[in-house]
């Protein structure tokens, strides 16, 4: 199961970066996919969940560079940081992230999981695992997809931040209104794939997906957005 929500994940990662459009741009993408598909290829062979998650942290440092080419604005962004975030990149994917296992962890309390146990995060005093677990599938289809559109698309801009005397970067009221206002949109609207009518909706659909194979023995599918997508345009 850990090894599956880890492909899932890198899968999902090359598909974003497959997915932008890069004709403006000289950068190099499809060496960050072939790098990413070849340590992808590994993940059979590793047998924990530190191998796997070693792994996992290979392939998110390739992708966040191709990331940081596919933002188009005012602010630098060399990689993910947090605790906290040091620009307002990192600001925004943080909160994003938040809301996000927010959401899923709801979803799995619905559905009776007990969210501190999870398949590939291991057990630590008040993080909910399986909250993290099942949110790795929906981070590039709702959080990163997200970040690049409210950046490329100037809804937020330097305005919407304040830069204290400690030197930390800060989301101000009105910057976190509009964030708000854009992620309900974002999760409501038709963003998703195949007709489904909501991230939310997806989101609980894959939790009870989950509550099933659990409970009868069948395999779990990831929420894949490169498959969903082609399915969606046939």
């Amino acid at each position: 199961m850990a090894r599956r929500i880890v492909d899932n994940k890198i899968e999902n990662q090359i598909t974003l970066i497959q997915e932008h459009t890069w004709r403006e741009s000289d950068y190099e993408w499809r060496k960050d996919v072939a790098q990413m598909t070849r340590y992808k290829m590994e993940l059979e062979s590793k047998q924990t969940p530190n191998e796997i998650l070693g792994i996992e942290g290979i392939c998110s440092n390739i992708y966040f560079k191709a990331f940081g080419a596919m933002l188009k604005c005012e602010f630098p962004f060399h990689g993910r940081n947090r605790r906290p975030p040091k620009d307002p990149v990192n600001v925004i994917i943080s909160l994003a992230y938040t809301f996000l296992t927010k959401e899923v962890c709801n979803a799995l309390e619905a559905e009776s999981f007990e969210p501190y146990l999870g398949f590939l995060h291991g057990i630590r005093y008040g993080r909910k695992s399986l909250a993290l677990d099942m949110m790795e599938e929906f981070r590039q289809p709702v959080v990163d997809r997200l970040v690049i559109l409210l950046f490329n698309k100037r809804m937020i801009g330097k305005y919407d931040f304040e830069i204290p005397d400690d030197g930390r970067i800060l989301l101000n009221e009105d910057g976190f209104k509009k964030f708000c206002k854009e992620y309900e949109r974002w999760m409501n609207g038709r963003n998703t794939a195949s007709g489904e009518k909501s991230f939310r909706r997806c989101i609980r659909n894959q939790i009870a997906g989950l509550k099933k194979a659990v409970s009868e023995g069948e395999e779990y599918r990831p929420y894949n957005w490169g498959k969903r997508h082609v399915l969606d345009q046939l």
